[in-house]
């Protein structure tokens, strides 16, 4: 029997998933309710090596997690951000993006849809889309995207855009806090 289909229930039966075990879950899941605070972040085994070797040499040694915030933002249900933690033990605030729930980039189902274009960072100019869908209580699917593949992070042809990689969110850990910048 697939592993998909013995439905995961923790973040430990998650991170062994690979892209398609991880893509025939997520279509299966309900979008989450508007996300409050801070969430703490994990990684595919597949691609966590490479995935922090490519943010460490992009200036984000370690990527904590993202924060949410429902509070409307320019038109958008609500915005957000990414949390690192850098060489000296300081926390950055950065990456951010704005938020709706609605429909999702990859099926015709809805998602929790981040999109970084919306500000002039990093992930904006790369057109990165992430989505989050909710697999248990306080347990979260992501997926992301670029316009075109970008080594490390997105490396995979897609067609239309990059291919599809995948991140894992557990939480609310702590109340929301803004970003530090972009």
């Amino acid at each position: 029997m697939s592993r998909v289909l013995d439905r995961p229930r923790t973040l430990d039966d998650l991170i062994p998933l690979d892209r398609s075990e991880l893509m025939a879950l997520f279509r299966t899941l309900p979008p989450p309710e508007p996300m409050d605070g801070e969430f703490v972040s994990a990684l595919p085994a597949y691609s966590e090596r490479l995935w922090r070797d490519t943010m460490a040499s992009l200036g984000k040694p370690y990527w904590l997690g993202k924060s949410y915030s429902p509070e409307a933002f320019d038109g958008h249900q609500g915005h957000g951000l990414n949390r690192y933690r850098t060489e000296t033990g300081s926390i950055q605030r950065v990456a951010r993006f704005v938020w709706d729930i609605g429909p999702s980039t990859v099926d015709d189902r809805v998602s929790l849809v981040m999109r970084y274009g919306h500000f002039a960072n990093w992930g904006g100019s790369h057109d990165l889309i992430d989505e989050i869908r909710l697999l248990a209580p306080g347990l979260y699917i992501g997926l992301y995207h670029t316009a075109r593949p970008v080594p490390g992070f997105t490396p995979r042809d897609g067609g239309a855009r990059s291919g599809i990689e995948f991140f894992f969110l557990t939480g609310p850990a702590a109340p929301f806090v803004p970003a530090d910048a972009d």
